[in-house]
C-alpha cells in the first residue's frame, strides 16, 4: 500500500538546504562507481529518504536491494544521542518499514540498509548510573570519525544501542508515531570525509571524478552535468504527497548516468581529434578563426542537433556516417571528411552550410568510429 506522507515534499519546498544531500549522493556514486555501475540501478532523490541506490536483479523487473541513506550535516559541535538524532533514527526506521510496504515488486531475498551519513563527527556514548559505578561500570564512548568512518548498528557496544533505543522509543511515545524496533538490524552510521563548504564539496567531486575518469579533461563540466541530473529529479514533487518507488518521475535511471557518462566521454574525443587536426581541419573547410576558438561550443551544439530526432537533417548524417566508416580508406582526416561531406551532399537533400555538416559528421564519426579508428 503507498503511504501518503505530511513530509513527502518537504525537501522540494526547501531546495537550498538539500545541496549537502545531493552532493553527498554524488560523492557516494563517485566513490564506489565500479561496484555500483556493475549492478542494474536507479537513484532516487528526495524519495522516501534524503536518496535512495536501488539496485534491480538481472531480470530488471523486481528490486532485491535498497541503500536508504539520510543525510545530515551539522553546524558546530558534534553529534550525540540527544533528542534530535533521536528523531532522525526513528525517521529512518519508518522509511525502512515504508520500503518494505512499498508496492515496487521485490525479490524474495529482498534487503535494505538504512544509513545515518554525515561529515560531523558522531559520538555516541554510555554513562552508567551510581549503582552500577559502584559495581565497576565505567563510561563508554564510541565515536565515528575518520579512524572509524562506518558500523552497523549491530556492532556498537551494547550499553549504548539501548540508551538509542529508549531515545527512539521516548521520541515515538511523545509524536504518538510507530515505533519500528525490528528495523534495528538495518540501520548503519557513518562518517564521511566531506567538506562543510559547499565549494570545497565541489573540489572534493571533481577530483573523485578525475580518478574515476582520469581520461575526461574537464572533470568540472562533468560533475555539473550529474549533479544537473540529481536537480532535476530533486525538483519534481511527489504527487498527492504519495511516496511510490514505481513513480519514475523520481528515479535517475543508472543507464542515464552511464549515458551522461559517455556524452561526456564522447565530447571530449572529439575535441581532442580537433585539437590534433585543428590546422589541416580548419584549412579544408574555410573555418573562421571565430569559429575555431569556440569550437567548444560548436561542437555541443552539433551533438545536441544530432540527439534531436526530429532534425532530419543531423540524422541523415548520422545515419550515413554510422553506416559507413572511411577510416580505413584516408590517411588523413581533412580528406576522411572532405569525402564524407561530398558523398553526403551528393546522395542526400541537406541544406546545411559545408561548415555545419562539417561538425556534425565530425562528432557523428567520433560517436560510432573513433574506437574502430584506433
Amino acid at each position: 500500500m503507498t503511504k501518503t506522507s505530511k513530509a513527502a515534499n518537504s525537501g522540494v519546498d526547501a531546495l537550498l538546504g538539500f545541496e549537502f544531500q545531493r552532493n553527498c549522493a554524488l560523492y557516494l556514486l563517485l566513490n564506489n562507481y565500479a561496484h555500483i555501475s556493475s549492478r542494474e540501478f536507479f537513484l532516487c532523490i528526495e524519495h522516501h529518504d534524503d536518496f535512495l541506490f536501488c539496485y534491480r536483479s538481472d531480470c530488471l523487473s523486481n528490486i532485491e536491494a535498497i541503500d536508504s541513506y539520510q543525510a545530515k550535516k551539522l553546524s558546530g559541535g558534534i553529534w550525540t544521542i540527544d533528542a534530535r538524532f533521536a528523531e532522525i533514527i526513528a525517521k529512518m526506521l519508518d522509511v525502512g518499514n515504508n520500503l518494505r510496504s512499498d508496492p515496487a515488486p521485490k525479490c524474495k531475498e529482498y534487503t535494505h540498509s538504512l544509513t545515518f551519513i554525515s561529515n560531523t563527527d558522531i559520538k555516541l556514548s554510555y554513562s552508567p548510573k551510581k549503582e552500577e559505578k559502584q559495581k565497576g561500570k565505567t563510561d563508554i564512548i564510541y565515536l565515528l570519525n575518520e579512524q572509524n568512518s562506518k558500523s552497523r548498528y549491530e556492532d556498537i557496544p551494547e550499553e549504548i544501542k539501548n540508551k538509542i533505543k529508549e531515545k527512539v522509543r521516548d521520541h515515538c511515545t511523545k509524536e504518538s508515531s510507530t515505533y519500528h524496533d525490528t528495523e534495528f538490524c538495518n540501520l548503519n552510521i557513518q562518517w564521511v570525509d566531506f567538506p562543510r563548504n559547499k565549494n570545497s564539496q565541489k573540489d572534493i567531486l571533481v577530483g573523485l571524478m578525475c580518478r574515476t575518469f582520469p581520461h575526461i579533461p574537464d572533470h568540472s563540466a562533468a560533475v555539473e552535468l550529474l549533479l544537473s541530473l540529481f536537480r532535476d529529479v530533486e525538483a519534481v514533487y511527489n504527487q498527492g504527497k504519495i511516496i511510490n518507488l514505481l513513480d519514475e518521475t523520481k528515479r535517475i535511471e543508472g543507464n542515464e548516468i552511464k549515458k551522461a557518462i559517455k556524452i561526456i566521454e564522447t565530447e571530449q574525443k572529439a575535441f581532442k581529434l580537433w585539437r590534433a587536426n585543428s590546422t589541416e581541419l580548419a584549412q579544408k573547410f574555410r573555418i573562421p578563426i571565430g569559429v575555431q576558438t569556440s569550437h567548444e561550443n560548436h561542437i555541443r551544439n552539433a551533438f545536441e542537433l544530432l540527439k534531436d530526432m526530429s532534425n532530419n537533417e543531423h540524422q541523415t548524417i548520422k545515419t550515413f556516417i554510422k553506416e559507413n566508416n572511411y577510416a580505413l580508406n584516408f590517411y588523413s582526416y581533412d580528406e576522411m571528411f572532405d569525402a564524407y561531406i561530398t558523398d553526403i551532399k551528393n546522395s542526400n537533400n541537406i541544406n546545411l552550410k559545408d561548415i555545419d555538416i562539417f561538425f556534425a559528421a565530425l562528432c557523428a564519426f567520433v560517436e560510432h568510429h573513433s574506437e574502430k579508428s584506433k
